[in-house]
């Protein structure tokens, strides 16, 4: 009895979908009689000599370099949970590691064809969600969600002090200083409006720990706003150079992301853990 392949490949992977198993057959993974197969539609018969290749079970690929945790992968988006002190990308002649690199060299190995996007960015010293497409038309969708403000980007952080007042919104036009830096400016015609909302989850005499929302999502935003407002992320290099804290690492980290995925319009709500090293969670 004559069959097609895809029917013979989905007795192996029925929960598989057609583009996993199309991608299996380019990769040359997948031999009928020692040759590799060409189409799904392909038939085979019983007599016919069936090999797969299962790559992905001997050598499961993983992010290189750094402990980079993927947190949701599908044929449309890739979401990590970045390190604190990774940079998310640079310049082409960055010789550093980057989040980018690493997501490149990941899916060049799992799916060649894929093209990956970068849609948003960390800082370098910051942690947490990171959301990078893998398709020109996911790439679209996701860049217009963010520049209209329709992403849902929640942090963690702990900062000296207390807010005053203990939730509130911080509206500022921000501008660049040479060193790189940013700070806020009464000149409405100079800089870009930035928005944060914060709330405070609980506090002791030193320290507060903060859920901080963001309405825009500029350079340095949460760390010049919550600077500015006299409540400085703890061990900010840049903003409060105060070393006596103890901690190994800036105190802010991307904790939630909710966004609508680009293909079925559902909405998606991607959460992490606190960094172990947060104090107060």
């Amino acid at each position: 009895m004559t069959k097609t392949l895809l029917e013979h490949l989905l007795k192996l992977y029925p929960t598989a979908k057609r583009t996993t198993l199309r991608r299996m057959i380019q990769s040359g993974r997948v031999r009928i009689n020692r040759t590799k197969a060409r189409t799904l539609t392909q038939p085979i018969g019983e007599k016919d000599v069936i090999e797969i290749n299962d790559q992905r079970r001997q050598h499961a690929p993983r992010l290189p370099s750094l402990p980079i945790r993927i947190v949701h992968e599908d044929d449309d988006i890739l979401v990590i949970d970045k390190p604190a002190g990774l940079l998310t990308s640079t310049v082409p002649r960055e010789k550093r590691p980057t989040v980018l690199a690493m997501v490149r060299e990941y899916l060049a190995e799992k799916e060649p064809r894929a093209q990956v996007g970068l849609i948003h960015r960390l800082d370098r010293d910051a942690s947490g969600l990171l959301v990078f497409s893998k398709n020109h038309d996911a790439y679209l969708s996701l860049k217009r969600q963010f520049f209209q403000h329709d992403v849902d980007r929640i942090y963690l952080a702990v900062v000296h002090g207390a807010a005053n007042p203990l939730s509130g919104m911080i509206d500022s036009r921000l501008i660049e200083r040479a060193d790189g830096s940013v700070h806020s400016t009464d000149d409405p015609r100079r800089g870009e409006r930035a928005v944060t909302f914060y709330e405070t989850i609980s506090k002791n005499k030193r320290l507060s720990l903060l859920r901080v929302k963001l309405r825009t999502g500029k350079k340095h935003q949460i760390r010049a706003h919550l600077f500015e407002r006299g409540v400085p992320i703890v061990n900010d290099p840049v903003y409060f150079k105060d070393k006596k804290d103890g901690s190994e690492r800036l105190m802010l980290a991307s904790c939630e992301l909710i966004l609508t995925h680009p293909r079925t319009g559902k909405q998606m709500t991607f959460k992490i853990d606190p960094p172990k090293q947060f104090p107060l969670v």
